[in-house]
């Protein structure tokens, strides 16, 4: 299974904790040590909560001549062109309690942002290549004190916003040493003028849940200003239907820009009752078992069905680019959700948008 549909099945899907550590543990042991891990999570509005997720994905690139080919595993000049035209300001480096953290790049427009940092730990810290049952973390989720989050200038925490951080190393060319360089992905369903970005160190996460420190301190870098807020299409799609398993579900907003897209849409009554009666019949089969602890005591799969879609971009060389890293959740009685494209996008050249079956076209 691939990144995509593991995400897919992860916003249909909710878990206990005990369940969510237990799934994490079998798709980390599916995957044969990829060049390049990624760690994501998201804090809800008005809320403290964080989900923990693991997503894995496939090699990194060689380097050339963009920093961003690293990332994006090779642009195109009218990708590239993209990037460069919402490059903004680029943070100084911080130092902390003796570790560096470096801005190499930085990029975005509304709602999304990319920082790419050099990390450099304490002199006598070596980072190592992530192992398969293990990754690198700039949260601590066993203390909420030491979580990565978004601040405002005053150094309050940000709790007007869904958002997510996703972390991403980068292939690194000497493993004995002390500097590592990762990439970290903001999303949010607002604004991001005027805040920042707090790290509070570098961890080793392991798959038993276990958190081991290689540095802490205070780590926070500006989000850039004056990067292409224009560039954010509203489209009119208000009653736009798909069908899902369940029943229709029904379009209210959708905005649109080269990075990614926010949407929000209805669930009738009909499917919305039809998901309710799937979840009921799960409920009265044995439980999917997804975890042994060391006591032989299994974990059971607690499953929560939320219609949806997924959303894609079609280019006009008929290539199609979906929506990745997305979240949902509820608000006002609409499913909002967020995500970013696996690409940099020139709009001039998508052709239309694909909301599971139904053909949104871009006017």
């Amino acid at each position: 299974m691939d990144r995509n549909a593991y995400q897919s099945e992860l916003d249909r899907v909710q878990f206990t904790e005990a369940g969510k550590s237990a799934l994490t543990d079998a798709l980390m042991a599916e995957q044969a040590g990829p060049a390049v891990r990624r760690r994501s999570f998201w804090m809800k509005r008005g809320t403290a909560a964080v989900l923990a997720a693991v997503l894995l994905v496939g090699t990194a690139a060689a380097v050339t001549a963009s920093l961003w080919d690293r990332y994006f595993g090779g642009l195109d000049p009218a990708e590239q062109a993209v990037v460069d035209t919402r490059s903004g300001d680029l943070p100084g480096a911080v130092s902390s309690n003796g570790a560096v953290m470096t801005p190499q790049a930085a990029f975005g427009t509304d709602g999304v942002f990319y920082l790419m940092l050099e990390v450099e730990a304490p002199e006598g810290t070596v980072l190592p290549t992530q192992g398969e049952d293990w990754l690198y973390s700039l949260s601590s989720f066993d203390d909420p004190k030491n979580w990565a989050c978004l601040e405002t200038a005053e150094g309050r925490r940000v709790e007007n916003l869904t958002y997510s951080l996703d972390l991403t190393c980068l292939e690194d060319s000497d493993p004995t040493d002390n500097k590592i360089t990762v990439v970290v992905e903001v999303l949010a369903d607002g604004d991001l003028t005027g805040l920042t970005v707090h790290i509070p160190g570098l961890w080793m996460w392991a798959t038993d849940g276990t958190y081991t420190p290689l540095f802490t301190g205070e780590f926070t870098f500006p989000i850039s200003e004056g990067m292409g807020e224009e560039s954010v299409m509203t489209l009119d799609v208000a009653g736009v239907t798909t069908e899902t398993p369940w029943g229709s579900v029904v379009l209210e907003t959708l905005e649109l820009s080269p990075l990614g897209a926010r949407w929000s849409y209805r669930i009738p009554p009909d499917t919305a009752q039809a998901a309710r009666e799937e979840e009921q019949a799960a409920w009265e089969e044995p439980p999917a078992v997804v975890g042994v602890d060391e006591d032989g005591d299994t974990t059971a799969m607690e499953v929560t069905i939320t219609p949806g879609a997924p959303l894609s971009a079609v280019l006009r060389d008929g290539t199609e680019v979906s929506v990745n890293d997305s979240f949902s959740g509820e608000e006002d009685g609409l499913q909002v959700c967020s995500g970013t494209f696996g690409i940099p996008l020139d709009l001039a050249q998508v052709s239309y948008l694909l909301w599971g079956g139904t053909e949104i076209p871009l006017l």
